[in-house]
């Protein structure tokens, strides 16, 4: 027994564990934001989500290929979904402002076209 055994220094040091949060939250923010982009007056909320999902799943993909992280595939789609949930947020911000201003004109004409009808008659001073 002259020979003691080390347990300390025979152990291999313990692995750091990935760091996918990036990846995933970008994948979880396209997604709810791809959700949002499928109801036009969300464009708001579909185009934010689709920005920070973007900005996220870049950074995730950076970690992926520096080896710190392990989702390169749902950091892609995180910045893919982030991409179409922008783009729908963008087409929901014109379908908004093109039916807003279509009400807005419609109101209008309908005004101006009731108010001459209603007006009138009382321009005209009665007659006694």
């Amino acid at each position: 027994m002259s020979h003691a055994y080390d347990a300390h220094s025979h152990t291999p040091a313990p692995a750091a564990a990935p760091r996918n949060g990036l990846g995933l939250t970008a994948l979880v923010l396209g997604l709810v934001g791809v959700v949002c982009g499928l109801i036009p007056i969300l464009f708001w909320a579909s185009g934010t989500l689709g920005l920070i999902g973007f900005v996220l799943g870049l950074a995730g993909r950076s970690r992926a290929k520096k080896g710190i992280a392990t989702n390169r595939k749902a950091a892609l789609s995180g910045v893919l979904l982030s991409l179409a949930a922008f783009a729908l947020g963008v087409w929901g911000l014109v379908t908004v402002v093109t039916a807003v201003g279509d009400a807005a004109e419609e109101i209008d004409k309908e005004l101006n076209n009731g108010s001459a009808a209603v007006t009138a008659p009382y321009l005209v001073p009665a007659r006694h």
